[in-house]
């Protein structure tokens, strides 16, 4: 072949098909004797079989290493490496990956040969996240390690910038993750890699479950499962996010849906797939997926939870396997491996992981109730407070600070039991749909300071959880230094402890608790209509099936939701998790008790469920689907046609075809 021949590796996409059309015909035209050049076109080959017929991708690999091993030189043998890397991504050969890839790196440092360099460096990343090597890791991606070094040039290509991503991700510095991620995505676009919006998807999942924000990528994960079927990851993922809403019916049938848990490929996602399915069948208590699952994971337990060969974590196999030994009766078990997650996160400094799995551990040990064991919950839940705060995973926060109150510590309880006000009518706070204020004393507020106001509704969505008072000055007066403004805030909170008493009868702190620097809303002596909704909620939903009663609070619960949360303060960032929750409180209760109308034939409770769902989410696959079912059932013919063109509409919009999901959804009425 002639000298200038470049030998380019392609994993999926086009490109990657074409090879697959091209290089056999190659080889039948090379010589037998060119045992160099046959090497790569075998390497080749075996990267572009590599997602569609490993078989082809491992025969190819094969007839690399003999190709290298008949070659006899140092730079074919590196391409038999990578060609043996390519095929084995799954858990059992990344220790292997890990040596084959260090080699073939160190063969382009002394050959010159490049064109395998950036497939080696991406596969040595991987492994050295997937086994937590993180400071090895830092090494490899610093200008100043020994690899860009050689290498600057990778610098610019999209594998550093990928796994820097991961890196701020595992440090919780989900703003920055972001930021890195987006800059992946540019440059994979740029570069024309056919899996660039996968990978993002898949950091931006991560990075929105820190925010408390997952469920806004539905319709990219819907869009993902549908453009890659042969890909479980996505279905397992969705069925986990559908459990985030609370959807058991709609992620149990999904789960029912894959194929059986021996038959899922080793490919590069075995291991996110097999630890989100543990999560998802131990929630929804389907015990023998979960033990099988986890039995299949108990080799790896010191592993992290890497997806796409690195490019995201999940966190650790271990939590898992946790969840696994707790859903199957296992108590001690679970503290074993919640024990060995608080390792694993805390060696390699994954603090969102280790936030979680302290607040889980603490919740087990509180419930054992033995004076060490709750001793030692109450120091975990602490520190997970501290780690969540600092980080703004405000559902860990608020887990670990409940956890911190039940638990009845001295610290924990600003006011003793017998020290505590008799207030005889609670104050009351709307903030869906509208923001009013009434005080114990039935008094309808009249707020004369917008910032008290905006003070008030800030500790509202904290939910309870204290919050540092140059915190609160940093929101309400961004622009000034907290010793400028320290006057100001004073005035404020009088303002809303007056708004709230304001024949001034009860302790200043009755209502609103200042201690050291830290200020917090006493929630637990205001009805606050979304503390009541989220709580009348969880109660309803607490329960497989839904009974009657259940039914009912669900009705009950729903009638509380009036709106948003904080509608208008759409702009600020202190409301988005409120709101997050709210949503997803919503769309749990409206979904579940549609499916429980569908099963009592109330087609106009489904229908009226189903309509308020879309008025907030005009992208809800389910919600379009049986809205357009119960119009049929009603006889709403015309109704659920055009209801199925909006449908269309909508889901056109993120390019999905709604002909595609027909095959996918339970069979219903036909509207065509």
């Amino acid at each position: 072949m002639p000298s200038t021949t470049r030998f380019v590796l392609h994993y999926s996409g086009q490109d990657a098909s074409e090879q697959v059309r091209r290089v056999p015909e190659i080889l039948e035209r090379v010589e037998a004797t060119a045992h160099p050049v046959r090497t790569r076109l075998q390497t080749i080959l075996a990267s572009a079989h590599i997602f569609t017929d490993i078989t082809a991708a491992e025969r190819a690999a094969e007839h690399a290493q003999r190709e290298a091993a008949s070659a006899g030189d140092e730079v074919s043998r590196a391409w038999a490496l990578i060609a043996s890397s390519i095929v084995d991504v799954s858990p059992d050969g990344v220790q292997r990956r890990l040596v084959e890839t260090r080699e073939a790196l160190r063969i382009a440092q002394v050959s010159g040969e490049l064109e395998f360099v950036p497939t080696a460096y991406f596969l040595h990343l991987s492994a050295l996240a997937e086994l937590g090597r993180i400071a090895e890791l830092d090494h490899a991606l610093s200008t100043s390690g020994q690899l860009l070094s050689a290498f600057p040039w990778l610098e610019q290509e999209r594998h550093v910038t990928w796994f820097r991503c991961l890196r701020a991700t595992i440090d919780g510095q989900a703003d920055r993750a972001e930021k890195i991620a987006d800059q992946g995505l540019g440059l994979a676009l740029q570069g024309g890699d056919p899996d660039a919006k996968s990978v993002w998807v898949g950091q931006l999942a991560i990075i929105r479950w820190m925010q408390g924000r997952v469920v806004e990528l539905e319709p990219a994960f819907l869009h993902a499962r549908q453009v890659a079927p042969h890909e479980p990851v996505w279905a397992v993922s969705l069925a986990w996010m559908w459990l985030r809403q609370g959807r058991r019916s709609a992620a149990r049938s999904l789960v029912a849906t894959l194929p059986p848990f021996a038959e899922l490929p080793l490919d590069r996602n075995w291991l996110s797939t097999a630890c989100i399915l543990a999560v998802a069948a131990a929630e929804l208590g389907e015990t023998a997926i979960a033990a099988e699952v986890g039995a299949a994971l108990q080799p790896f337990e010191d592993r992290l939870v890497t997806i796409g060969l690195g490019v995201t974590c999940w966190g650790t196999v271990s939590r898992p396997l946790a969840l696994v030994a707790q859903a199957t009766g296992d108590v001690d078990g679970a503290i074993g491996h919640y024990r060995r997650a608080i390792d694993v996160t805390a060696r390699i400094g994954a603090h969102p992981w280790l936030a979680e799995a302290q607040v889980e551990l603490a919740a087990i040990l509180a419930d054992r109730r033995d004076p060490a064991g709750r001793h030692e919950a109450s120091d975990l839940a602490r520190e997970a407070m501290a780690t969540a705060g600092a980080l703004g995973l405000h559902s860990i926060e608020r887990a670990a600070a409940g956890l911190v109150d039940s638990l009845s510590s001295p610290h924990s309880a600003p006011v003793a039991a017998d020290e505590q006000p008799t207030v005889t009518a609670a104050p009351k706070i709307e903030v869906l749909g509208t923001f009013e204020v009434t005080a114990h004393d039935g008094t309808v507020a009249r707020w004369q300071s917008r910032k008290a106001r905006q003070l008030l509704k800030i500790l509202v969505a904290r939910r309870g959880v204290a919050i540092g008072r140059d915190t609160l000055m940093h929101l309400l007066w961004p622009d000034e230094a907290p010793q400028q403004v320290a006057n100001r805030f004073s005035v404020a909170a009088t303002t809303v402890r007056r708004v709230l008493d304001p024949q001034r009868v009860l302790p200043s702190d009755a209502f609103v608790q200042t201690t050291g620097s830290t200020v917090r809303l006493c929630v637990e002596r205001i009805d606050i209509d979304v503390e009541r909704f989220l709580a009348e909620t969880a109660v309803a939903l607490n329960g497989a099936p839904l009974t009657a009663t259940g039914a009912d609070r669900l009705r009950e619960a729903l009638d509380l939701h009036r709106g948003d949360a904080m509608v208008d303060e759409p702009e600020e960032s202190w409301a988005e998790q409120l709101r997050s929750e709210v949503h997803a409180a919503f769309f749990a209760a409206a979904h579940t008790l549609a499916e429980a109308s569908q099963e009592s034939n109330d087609e106009l409770t489904r229908l009226e469920c189903y309509r308020r769902i879309l008025a907030i989410d005009g992208y809800d696959q389910r919600a379009h689907e049986g809205l357009i079912d119960a119009l049929a059932a009603l006889g709403a013919h015309g109704q659920a046609k055009a209801a199925r063109s909006t449908y269309a509409k909508k889901m056109e919009e993120l390019n999905i075809s709604i002909d595609a999901l027909d095959g996918e959804r339970p069979t219903g009425r036909s509207v065509a």
